[in-house]
């Protein structure tokens, strides 16, 4: 008898396993369908923001070029009246480092059309080339090396020309020579 209660243990346990599988059968499509579902609004999620990244940078390259076409505008100004010039003569000094080197320097003055300052310029010209004299050989070697360094020098020429000056102010300075050996 215990053979036979084996089988029908066995056969039991069978006919429950055959039983299980519809109901799990079931469960895995019903799991797999929840999957796919999820999967397919993560796909809609991803692509209405690659969506929407697109549409922004097309409105942002467009708004650009509207804005530069703006600027263009803007930049096409004309450009000012001439300034008149008045011309200092040539300096030539040494530098302050150890090892003196020569330096040559021939500039001009621009100023707005003002008869005044012309004629102030004219008297002042002995109490400019003393300025600018002490100016120049303050200055080391290095100091004369780059365009930055002597675009400096020009503003530091002009500002200390324009605190002596009372009918008007320099514009600019320009070095029609500039020699450094």
């Amino acid at each position: 008898m215990g053979d036979e209660e084996r089988v029908n243990v066995d056969e039991v346990a069978g006919e429950d396993q055959e039983a299980a599988k519809p109901e799990a059968a079931a469960g895995v499509r019903a799991d797999a369908s929840r999957i796919v579902k999820i999967l397919l609004y993560v796909a809609g999620a991803v692509l209405a923001v690659f969506l929407m990244v697109g549409i922004s940078y097309l409105v942002n390259r467009y708004l650009e070029e509207r804005r530069y076409e703006k600027t263009v505008d803007i930049v096409t100004a004309p450009p000012p009246a001439p300034l008149n010039y008045y011309d200092i003569p040539t300096f030539s000094v040494t530098t302050r480092d150890a090892d003196p080197h020569f330096a040559k320097v021939s500039l001009s003055l621009g100023y707005d059309d003002n008869q005044a300052l012309s004629i102030e310029l004219g008297k002042r010209l002995v109490q400019m080339q003393h300025m600018i004299n002490i100016i120049l050989r303050s200055k080391g070697y290095e100091e004369f090396d780059s365009v930055e360094d002597i675009l400096s020098l020009a503003e530091e020429i002009k500002a200390h020309v324009n605190t002596i000056l009372i009918a008007g102010k320099i514009k600019e300075v320009y070095f029609k020579e500039f020699i450094v050996n």
